[in-house]
């Protein structure tokens, strides 16, 4: 059946919510992507270097941290769902503190990341089993990258939250700014400053950080300023917290 008829043959509620709906979704793909493309940009300049440890070192590191924050990634479909409801039941304390608490939460998260970076860097390499110069590369890739945990955690909960009140424009802003610095600075980092696996790893970090900037600002002027006194009130509410 022709798309064009089936979708006026739709009762007219639908009309309005498909489109919004397939905007939502191709903007949400493309930003879920950022991860992982992150650890594409950075083996794709590390290949060009004549050493190919580098490059074996840093898929390594790569898919170590793929799985760490696909664990993580139930922060932005969580922020996501809870934004959304609260913007359909028109509650703007509610809008706050799904981006104050889930906020919180990751960034308390990303602290304890940081401090078990040792135990977790020394697990991951330990079930990857490289071999040892290998390893050495990617335990520098490591090191680097995983300060940016923080950026991480926060841009996924930012970005859930603008996906929950449709800020398509934003989200999608936040992801080429987070995608494209990270390709310059592996640029500079890997073949401008040879600073090979432990570059690709800070660069992937800071473009995090950017993204993270871009989308601070988009909450500074989205952000319903007068209801934050109130929702800061019941910021530490425990249960809604464990519900998070």
């Amino acid at each position: 059946m022709n798309p064009s008829i089936l979708f006026r043959s739709l009762p007219a509620r639908y009309h309005s919510f498909l489109p919004r709906f397939s905007q939502l979704a191709i903007v949400s793909i493309f930003s879920n992507m950022m991860v992982p493309l992150a650890g594409i940009c950075d083996t794709a300049f590390l290949g060009h270097l004549e050493d190919i440890r580098y490059l074996a070192g840093v898929v390594l590191g790569s898919i170590l941290f793929d799985y760490l924050y696909r664990i993580l990634k139930f922060f932005r479909n969580g922020t996501n769902a809870l934004t959304a409801q609260a913007v359909g039941e028109n509650n703007h304390k509610g809008i706050a503190l799904a981006l104050l608490r889930s906020g919180l939460v990751a960034l308390a998260i990303a602290v304890i990341i940081l401090i078990l970076q040792y135990p977790i860097q020394k697990l991951g390499f330990a079930i990857l089993s490289g071999e040892p110069a290998i390893e050495n590369f990617g335990i520098d890739y490591f090191n680097a990258r995983i300060w940016g945990a923080p950026a991480v955690l926060l841009n996924f909960v930012l970005i859930g939250w603008f996906l929950g009140r449709e800020n398509k424009a934003l989200v999608l802003i936040i992801s080429l700014v987070g995608n494209g610095s990270n390709v310059i600075l592996d640029y500079l980092m890997i073949n401008q400053w040879n600073w090979s696996s432990s570059g690709a790893g800070l660069a992937t970090a800071l473009s995090q950080y950017l993204a993270l900037f871009i989308a601070l600002i988009g909450v500074a002027v989205s952000i319903d300023w007068q209801i934050l006194p109130a929702a800061f009130k019941e910021l530490f509410d425990w249960q809604a917290l464990n519900r998070q």
